[in-house]
């Protein structure tokens, strides 16, 4: 995490060096685009595994409720605004800040005591040590986690169905589309999405413990299916501003549940491989709802979309349902409300 932040400092110096200069092509901020991703997979995937060494067991919770509110308000609500403004003030200040905030995030990091290394050591590895082996391991253990694995699909299917969403709200939403937003009253819209995501991140923990785990899993994917089927049958902005914050909560509740339940059932020493594997499922879906948005809305319109959204969500949310009501899901679940057991044991 350290040389990950490290190394986006220095490319967001050369970026500022080349605009200060004149010679920033557009090619090499493409490649430093590529290359500050990649260090935001990698930053975020290893934080995966530094959770739980930090966490007790019943903090877990609670935890990622507040990791996962505060990206949300960095994200949402934080960074595009505080993005605007500096860019107004010049693409080297805007740039420079960025590697300002990711040296403040080294410095907090080196502060940071402990080793940070997995307690049980390392994985015996039948398929070699080398880096392809331990892909593939990691690609094994979540295929073999059946309830995880069908939970990792369902968020992957919604994934692809919020990017579908994301593509084409903006012409469904402003004017002259049928809601016939202003162009302000469609960024209050989005920011409905964000705070929805704040109070369902830091509602989760709550409510899995008056309601349990699953039926906070069910609920934020019943979430997800009424913000993609609504705009479907209705053009009201008070009724499509209230869906999208009830997604916003379905979200960060998701969220919250699914990464508390996978940090203790998968063993500390195996998160990094599966949290690669898991991100690449639910994140690399949404390119593809894109894109598949965009093809529907040239072919049958943005409403066709929305209504193809939703029925595939609804299809997720079954697929949850299933899920949490199988026995296998009932003995994790309970492994995980025993401070004392490891549920990474559980039977497969």
């Amino acid at each position: 995490m350290m040389m990950t932040a490290l190394a986006r400092v220095v490319i967001l110096a050369a970026l500022v060096a080349g605009v200060l200069a004149g010679l920033l092509p557009l090619a090499g901020l493409y490649a430093a685009a590529l290359l500050l991703g990649t260090g935001q997979v990698l930053s975020q995937t290893t934080r995966m595994s530094v959770v739980q060494m930090v966490v007790p067991r019943n903090r877990m919770e609670s935890a990622f409720a507040k990791l996962t509110a505060s990206d949300t308000v960095a994200n949402e609500f934080v960074g595009p605004p505080l993005g605007g403004v500096l860019a107004a003030s010049g693409s080297a200040v805007a740039l420079g800040a960025g590697g300002i905030g990711y040296a403040v995030a080294v410095l907090a990091l080196v502060i940071m005591t402990g080793g940070y290394r997995s307690a049980h050591g390392r994985v015996p590895s039948a398929a070699g040590s080398s880096l392809r082996g331990e892909i593939w391991e990691g690609v094994k253990y979540v295929w073999e986690e059946r309830v995880l694995r069908m939970l990792l699909l369902a968020a992957g299917v919604a994934g692809a169905c919020w990017a579908a969403w994301n593509a084409v709200i903006v012409v469904y939403a402003v004017a002259p589309g049928p809601l016939g937003l202003t162009r302000s009253a469609f960024g209050l819209l989005m920011g409905a999405l964000g705070v929805g995501g704040v109070v369902g991140a830091f509602a989760a923990p709550l409510l899995s413990r008056w309601l349990g785990r699953r039926v906070v899993l069910v609920g934020s994917m019943a979430c997800y299916a009424l913000l993609l089927g609504t705009p479907a049958v209705s053009s009201s902005p008070g009724l499509i501003a209230a869906t999208t914050m009830v997604g916003g909560v379905g979200s960060g509740a998701w969220n919250v549940a699914y990464s508390s339940l996978r940090a203790l059932v998968v063993p500390d020493e195996m998160m990094g491989r599966y949290s690669g594997a898991s991100r690449l499922a639910s994140w690399g879906s949404m390119p593809l709802g894109a894109a598949l948005a965009g093809a529907t809305a040239e072919l049958g319109g943005v409403r066709g979309v929305f209504w193809a959204g939703g029925i595939v969500c609804s299809a997720a949310l079954m697929m949850t349902l299933r899920v949490v009501l199988s026995r296998k899901f009932h003995e994790i679940d309970a492994l995980t409300k025993t401070p004392d057991s490891s549920a990474s044991e559980s039977v497969r």
